[in-house]
C-alpha cells in the first residue's frame, strides 16, 4: 500500500502556521463524506479556521481531519476526508500549500476499473490452429 504525502504536508503546514503565530485556515471542496454546516458553503467549498482557539478535539489522520467548533453559537462536528482538502495556509500572509481535488472520486474508480478490464481483454492473445 502506497501512502500519499498529502496528510503529512497538511500537518507540516499546520505546524508551521502555529509555530509562526499564524492562523491556519483550510479550504475544503464539498465532496461525498464532507460534514460541514451547509449554510457556510460558498461555491462548493468551505474555508475553516483550524486554530487551537477555534477548534476542540482536532484530529489529523492520514484519511481525514475532524474537529468540533461553533457556528453562530451552535456546536458543530466537522469531518473532512483528506481527498476534499484543496489547501491549507496562514490567514495573515496567505502562504501555504494548495492541492488539486478530484470531485468525482467514484467516477475515477469506475473509469480505472473499466480501463483495467479493457487491458485484460487486449492482453489475452487469440490463437487458432490452421490446418
Amino acid at each position: 500500500m502506497t501512502l500519499t504525502t498529502k496528510p503529512y504536508l497538511i500537518r507540516g503546514i499546520y505546524d508551521w502556521c502555529v509555530d509562526s503565530n499564524l492562523t491556519p485556515y483550510v479550504i475544503a471542496k464539498i465532496i461525498d463524506g464532507v460534514k460541514v454546516p451547509k449554510s457556510h458553503i460558498n461555491s462548493n467549498e468551505i474555508v475553516l479556521n483550524l486554530s487551537l482557539e477555534s477548534t476542540e478535539k482536532l484530529i489529523f489522520d492520514n484519511n481525514f481531519i475532524s474537529f468540533s467548533t461553533r457556528f453562530n453559537g451552535n456546536n458543530q462536528d466537522i469531518f473532512l476526508p483528506i481527498e476534499s482538502i484543496a489547501g491549507i495556509y496562514g490567514k495573515e500572509n496567505g502562504e501555504g500549500l494548495f492541492f488539486g481535488v478530484d470531485q468525482n472520486i467514484e467516477e475515477r474508480k469506475s473509469i480505472n476499473k473499466k480501463t483495467k478490464e479493457k487491458e485484460k481483454k487486449i492482453k489475452n492473445p487469440h490463437l487458432s490452429i490452421v490446418k
